[in-house]
């Protein structure tokens, strides 16, 4: 796993926070079971709000996150559980592409074969 972490002027990433997004990121990583190439921005909009940006491309998909917090460890937060949720979705989707529609089924009067008579 590969990330790059940059961050804008005036914001300097503590190594606690380095380490919790690696942590995470690395879970993220062994759901969709490849290597991946993580980009993380930190950015300081206004005297009290961070932004942290998060982009990855796997395979099949791109996947982009983005919060502002007044604190940067939230909003670094925020924003990996932006990613869990579209990992999620995206692999829902994935796991339901292969079942059957209800349409596909067969009609339960042709399955039953014998009639019942009272």
């Amino acid at each position: 796993m590969n990330i790059e972490m940059t961050s804008g002027k005036d914001v300097k990433i503590p190594e606690m926070l380095r380490d919790r997004i690696q942590l995470k990121l690395t879970k993220v990583e062994s759901r969709l079971g490849q290597k991946l190439f993580f980009r993380v921005r930190f950015d300081k909009e206004s005297v009290e709000n961070y932004t942290c940006q998060i982009h990855f491309n796997s395979s099949r998909s791109e996947f982009n996150a983005s919060a502002t917090e007044d604190d940067l460890v939230k909003s670094a937060d925020q924003a990996i559980s932006k990613i869990e949720r579209q990992l999620k979705k995206f692999q829902s989707k994935q796991s339901t592409k292969g079942r059957m529609s209800i349409r596909d089924t067969t009609d339960l009067d042709t399955d039953l074969g014998d009639e019942v008579e009272l």
